[in-house]
């Protein structure tokens, strides 16, 4: 709150200096899942929050090298700061406080810090940090997800948040937001990481709704809306002389750079509370490993390369009552890294969402194995969130 005061207090100074109402008037609104937002003329800032809660555990099967676990955390906790401006332009600022929201070479709350100038609707701008546009589920919000957490696929292999420059349109040609794009460049590092190495990230995403908009920003279909929409989408990137081993996420190398090779296609359909979601995602490496030189012998680093794929699905039985399932298979590339491991899941989920996103319990089990029903073990999750 006492941000949202500091806020209100700024813009009501800035308004007497700008072109504000001319009775000088600040208005301030405020809501659940809506946060603290202020407006003055030509200037809006809004301050949310959020913290999702969760318990989880782990029990192996015999034989698996996963151990046994189990507790609580706070999986995310954060605040976003958005605002509008003259000129078209706005601005989005996420800071994150949880251990998980953080790289453990790296810590860093900065999550997203970027600015958009949105003049024309078949070409907007937008600078900073910022998600990478290549995937469909890495770029939903982590609170609008349809399970507790995004499938193992897209954790391994999407490209994370970086620092760079992307060009896009979410109705382009205003086909009435049937066709969508998005073409960036990156610095290729990560979050917030000063480059060192001359390579940079390049990614295009282009996603087709031929029966008009899909809303892709969320999971599941809240709305039960009884019109039929399906979208097809499918981005490609490459990220040139990396020193991270997931292309934009892990620790760094110690001597070696790789060049990545990114793809993935999906589709997207909701209809009537019905939602299906199925992506395909492909990572190869440039080398399946490079050797150095260093005192005492020889090192040798892998790359990571890998496909994978994923499909869940979901039902409103009831307007606050949404059940899903899910399958998705990780598969590494022959001579790749050794660490990485076929892997497999199977799950469903529970859903109460008491006041959708904004307020809701999830509760949600996969069988997590390699493939071949061995090294198998059970996860079960369950996370209460609240967005105020």
């Amino acid at each position: 709150m006492s941000i949202s005061l500091l806020a209100a207090f700024a813009l009501s100074s800035l308004a007497s200096v700008t072109d504000a109402p001319a009775d000088g008037g600040v208005t301030v609104t405020a809501g659940l899942g809506q946060g603290v937002a202020v407006k003055s003329g030509d200037f809006s800032v809004a301050v949310r929050g959020r913290m999702q809660l969760q318990a989880n555990a782990i029990a192996p099967l015999p034989g698996s090298p996963v151990a046994r676990t189990n507790g609580f955390l706070v999986r995310r906790s954060r605040i976003q700061i958005r605002g509008t401006l003259p000129y078209q332009l706005d601005f989005n600022i996420q800071l994150a406080f949880g251990t998980l929201d953080m790289e453990p070479d790296a810590p860093n709350v900065l999550r997203d810090a970027y600015m958009q100038w949105t003049r024309f609707p078949s070409l907007s701008l937008r600078l900073g940090q910022t998600k990478v546009p290549f995937d469909v589920q890495r770029v939903v919000s982590s609170s609008a997800l349809q399970f507790v957490d995004r499938t193992l696929v897209t954790g391994e292999l999407n490209l994370d948040r970086d620092v760079g420059l992307v060009a896009y349109s979410d109705d382009f040609l205003g086909w009435g937001n049937r066709l969508r794009y998005a073409i960036g460049v990156f610095g290729g590092d990560g979050r917030n990481r000063v480059g060192t190495n001359n390579g940079l990230l390049y990614s295009a995403r282009l996603r087709f709704s031929p029966f008009g908009k899909l809303d892709d920003k969320l999971e599941g279909d809240p709305d039960r809306d009884p019109a039929f929409r399906i979208a097809f989408g499918a981005g490609a990137a490459i990220n040139n002389l990396t020193k991270r081993p997931r292309s934009t996420v892990g620790p760094p190398y110690t001597a070696s750079v790789f060049t990545y090779r990114h793809a993935t296609g999906d589709v997207h359909v909701k209809w009537a509370g019905f939602s299906l979601l199925t992506e395909i995602y492909v990572r190869d490496a440039n080398y399946d490993s490079r050797q150095t030189e260093v005192k005492g012998g020889v090192l040798t680093e892998f790359s990571r390369s890998g496909w994978g794929y994923f499909a869940q699905a979901g039902y409103y039985v009831l307007p606050w009552l949404e059940l899903g399932a899910r399958y998705g298979d990780l598969r590494p590339f022959a001579d790749t890294d050794p660490t990485f491991t076929r892997t497999r899941e199977i799950g469903g989920v529970v859903n109460f969402m008491i006041r959708r996103h904004d307020l809701k319990l999830q509760v949600d089990y996969h069988f997590l194995d390699d493939g071949h029903f061995d090294h198998g073990r059970h996860q079960v999750r369950a996370q209460a969130q609240l967005y105020f």
